[in-house]
């Protein structure tokens, strides 16, 4: 009796294993097809995670929408063919940030945004103090199946926002074509060989039919009926290899983008690359930044048509300073946002296209894009919205709006300023944050717990998340 458990026991005792020592008869075929993947779900598909970072908060009044429908809002409204994979989580406080007194830091959030840590470093520069939730699935896959990419990183703006336990930013990939040449352009198989494999497999199974056929005629009726259902399913295998004439590499094989000129084209190679990655098992964790963190500049959307005029409004960041203070301030900053959640959209849908058993890879992923702020003019980080697409393998019930604390438009919301509001021009409104309810821990609505929640639909066990924080967000 083996009473260890090892990689070679592990494959002594697996079905494909077994198979081979009995001589692989076409009867024990089907049981081929239940060998699921390593570190998979139930369905036998890979959980995914995706973090997407965004900046310079939101345009609060056409963002939100007004019901559950998490789609019913003009900025949201790109979402709206997912709706049914949509979760929008509103009211959400980076609260390492606030328990530091840095309540109007947010272009300076993104250490915390994904760790649910913060560390001052000078003025208002910080970084994280511990792992990212990408970092954190990312080593508990990686326990369990070794992939191309444990970690896929990209920034197409701004900085990276993983982190590792010891609070070391990760590096991200600024080129789609760099990217694609380290991940996909390793050496495949060539037509002569790939037609050679497709034929050995063939040739297996035309042998087991014989074999299963010579053994059926010495049958009853009944079972020869059986035996000749199961022939009929060897040959729907065999019908499938013929039309997969560029089978195994075709479905995995990512067109190569090149080098796009223009942020709206490394976007979309982007996202293009990442869906391949996932859909293909190259890697079960991604982290993207889509755009500029620390309101630098200049960072122009100039395909937008945004003006440029009063305050220079074509540059993105003095357009989230001015929105809700000009009259064309909410409208451009919606532009701006809504042209966000489109990119969310094709990445989501690319994600949707492809077929998992009954569901998609997106039924099996989990997309949370999340902001540094919520309001571009006080940079506050209270009130933050993060919007989820995916069903995390059916651990999150989506389609709805899940209200977790205080936000722009609702009573007791963080400030929103009818001016453009700078670092230094924030004395005395500390005082307005608002107060949490009697009795609760503000802490309740932080990130952190949402970070927690996320941790635990990927499988990954967790009951706090963030140095010093505990629990997770009811609602999710």
């Amino acid at each position: 009796m083996i009473s260890i458990v090892t990689r070679v026991t592990r494959a002594r005792l697996s079905r494909r294993a077994f198979l081979r020592r009995v001589g692989a008869s076409a009867a024990l075929l089907p049981l081929l097809h239940t060998e699921r993947a390593r570190a998979a779900t139930p369905s036998g598909f890979p959980k995914r995670l995706v973090t997407i970072a965004w900046s310079n908060g939101v345009a609060g009044p056409l963002f939100f929408p007004p019901g559950d429908d998490p789609t019913a809002s003009q900025v949201l409204a790109p979402l709206a063919p997912l709706k049914a994979k949509v979760t929008l989580v509103a009211g959400i406080d980076h609260q390492a940030m606030l328990d530091d007194n840095r309540p109007f830091d947010g272009h300076f959030g993104f250490p915390t945004l994904f760790t649910g840590t913060y560390k001052n470093v000078g003025g208002q520069s910080s970084t994280a103090t511990g792992p990212s939730i990408d970092q954190v699935v990312s080593d508990a896959v990686a326990k369990q199946v070794n992939l191309p990419v444990p970690l896929l990183n990209i920034t197409a703006q701004g900085l990276s926002t993983s982190f590792r336990a010891d609070g070391t930013r990760n590096t991200g990939e600024t080129s789609p074509a760099r990217l694609f040449k380290t991940v996909f352009a390793s050496p495949t198989l060539s037509p002569a060989a790939l037609a050679a494999l497709n034929a050995r497999r063939k040739s297996v199974l035309d042998y087991l039919g014989g074999e299963l056929s010579t053994f059926g005629a010495r049958l009853g009726a009944d079972d020869q009926a059986k035996i000749g259902a199961h022939l009929q399913s060897i040959r729907q295998l065999e019908t499938a290899l013929a039309s997969q004439a560029t089978a195994p590499t075709a479905a995995c094989a990512a067109v190569d983008p090149g080098a796009p000129t223009d942020y709206r084209g490394t976007m979309k190679a982007f996202s293009d690359l990442v869906a391949m990655a996932l859909r293909c098992d190259v890697t079960r964790a991604v982290s993207l930044v889509w755009a500029d963190d620390n309101g630098s500049g200049p960072y122009t959307l100039p395909f937008l048509d945004l003006g440029g005029s009063d305050m220079d409004i074509g540059e993105v960041h003095a357009i989230a300073h001015g929105a809700g203070s000009i009259g064309t301030g909410w409208t451009l900053k919606a532009r701006v946002d809504t042209w966000y959640m489109t990119q969310l959209a094709y990445l989501a849908q690319a994600l949707d296209a492809s077929a998992e058993g009954s569901g998609t890879t997106l039924d099996n992923s989990l997309l949370v894009m999340g902001n540094d702020m919520s309001n571009g003019s006080t940079h506050s980080v209270s009130g933050v919205p993060f919007v989820l697409v995916g069903r995390a393998g059916g651990a999150l019930r989506a389609g709805r709006v899940v209200r977790a604390g205080p936000f722009a438009g609702s009573a007791g919301a963080p400030p929103t300023l009818g001016t453009s509001v700078g670092p230094t021009d924030l004395t005395g409104l500390v005082g307005n944050l608002p107060a949490a309810p009697a009795g609760t821990d503000r802490g309740a609505t932080s990130n952190n717990h949402l970070l927690a929640s996320v941790s635990n639909l990927m499988d990954v066990p967790c009951t706090g998340f963030g140095k010093g924080y505990s629990g997770t967000l009811a609602g999710l």
